[in-house]
């Protein structure tokens, strides 16, 4: 055993700590459905994007259509005007901006559709003119009948048997183009319905610009190459989205358990997760800054602990030894007066001596010691008298030092490491001294603890101070005694 022991504790408020991590888990439980919002958000948007341009796809389809039956209707009238001297038709054709919008469309296909309408019936007007002035003319005199002439092969026939064989192969490449399209297009469809939720909001419109490409895509090699780097870009924007929305969801549940750091540290850390980009290595920062938090708000329940261990085993444990121990770091509790078979003194001439206690003002520590009084008490009330020569020598011997703190050490220190555990406290020990190695600290009178600072013993003690009480609840109650 040991006259004087380190120790490194630790003390966990079992519910304030499950409340910490429920706290932590609700902020990224509320980020994850953040996140979910807004992936929501995105599906709806570029399925939305992807409707407008769909309908302003087939909108422009159908202005090109009544635009192609325009050139029809001039070819027409040209054909008319030249063969037959006919009035002019006008005929017009509407054209709008690339980035024209679905009501600007639709009003340039009303247009359209009148000015081909009108056009229509023009050309309708000039050919019934025509007939009107050339049929008494084929009534007079009749066309004479003519030979028919034999089928003569040359190179023009030749040509125009070539120009519809490729016109064939065009028309089938482009048959297997729509078809490699089409199955693009649905793969794709189903890439986007599964991933865009999860992309990264700045990608899309990069992706409906890849999905408007992959539409107007004129080869079955621009379509492959379209496809995979639609596939592509999807992927690396949910890698990089999902990333981003852990990092989020780790800052949220950082945050809050920075509320649990003390205020001058609070402010730096919260600022600092705001600020970073990836809030991952600011952890052990988050972490430690709580566990010193919780060192010194643990400190008033570990005195608690302490002093009502000491008052189960008899120490003349003063009213303010909480405050001492937890506010000042330090306190001296004299062992009491020798009783044979007490629980503090034994047959141990222990009068005159005491514990000296320290917490670390900024670590989670504890160290004990054996000390004596200088000037000490006489060893049958525990008074002080020092200017009166009554008492003890002030400087007690080596021997007897060694007596008290190998009781102390074997009697004592066992029952309060015990008691201490059982009142929530973990101590591990990390230092020991033997005893007999070094004399007992010697505490100037003046710092000696008087006997009516210490509560009431055993069997008197006041209600209230079992060791079977919660520490923390204890120290909460001191506290609210105290404002009171």
């Amino acid at each position: 055993m040991s006259s004087s022991a380190g120790y490194g504790w630790s003390y966990v408020d079992q519910e304030a700590e499950r409340r910490r991590r429920l706290r932590a888990q609700l902020a990224a439980e509320a980020q994850r459905a953040e996140n979910l919002r807004r992936a929501e958000e995105r599906r709806a948007e570029l399925r939305a994007r992807l409707l407008a341009e769909e309908r302003r796809a087939d909108l422009r389809a159908r202005l090109g259509e009544l635009n192609e039956e325009a050139q029809g209707l001039r070819g027409e009238a040209g054909q008319l005007r030249r063969a037959y001297r006919a009035g002019k038709v006008r005929v017009e054709t509407v054209t709008v901006g690339a980035g024209a919008d679905e009501a600007e469309l639709t009003r340039a296909i009303e247009r359209a559709r009148a000015a081909n309408g009108r056009a229509a019936r023009e050309l309708a007007e000039a050919v019934q003119d025509v007939w009107a002035a050339v049929l008494p003319e084929a009534v007079v005199e009749p066309e004479r009948p003519r030979p028919p002439r034999k089928p003569v092969r040359n190179a023009a026939g030749d040509a125009a048997t070539a120009a519809a064989a490729a016109e064939e192969a065009a028309r089938e490449l482009a048959e297997r183009t729509d078809g490699v399209r089409a199955g693009a297009l649905a793969e794709a469809q189903a890439v986007l319905d599964r991933d865009v939720p999860r992309c990264d909001p700045a990608d899309l419109e990069r992706v409906a610009g890849l999905v408007r490409s992959l539409k107007a895509a004129g080869t079955v090699s621009d379509v492959r190459t379209t496809l995979t780097d639609l596939a592509a870009l999807v992927q690396h924007s949910v890698l990089r989205r999902g990333r981003d929305e852990e990092r989020a969801e780790l800052r949220a549940a950082l945050v809050e358990l920075a509320q649990e750091t003390e205020p001058g540290e609070r402010d730096r850390l919260v600022a600092d997760l705001t600020a970073a980009e990836d809030p991952a290595y600011l952890r052990p920062a988050v972490e430690a800054a709580v566990a010193r938090a919780d060192a010194h708000r643990n400190r008033g329940p570990v005195a608690v602990a302490l002093a009502e261990v000491l008052r189960e085993r008899d120490y003349l444990v003063g009213e303010d030894f909480t405050d001492l121990l937890a506010e000042e770091g330090e306190v001296v509790v004299p062992f009491g007066d020798p009783e044979p078979g007490g629980a503090a003194g034994g047959e141990a001439p222990v009068a005159g001596y005491g514990l000296r206690l320290v917490l670390s003002p900024d670590r989670a520590t504890l160290s004990t010691s054996v000390v004596k009084r200088s000037g000490g008490p006489t060893a049958g009330d525990g008074t002080a008298d020092g200017a009166a020569g009554d008492g003890v020598d002030e400087e007690l011997d080596a021997e007897q030092d060694e007596l008290v703190q190998q009781w102390f050490c074997d009697e004592q220190l066992p029952s309060i490491e015990e008691g201490v555990r059982e009142k929530g406290v973990r101590l591990e020990r990390t230092s020991a001294m033997a005893p007999g190695t070094m004399a007992a600290g010697v505490v100037p009178s003046g710092s000696w603890p008087p006997p009516a600072a210490a509560v009431p013993r055993r069997g008197t003690r006041k209600p209230g101070r079992k060791g079977s009480a919660n520490a923390a609840q204890a120290w909460q109650q001191q506290q609210r005694q105290r404002e009171r």
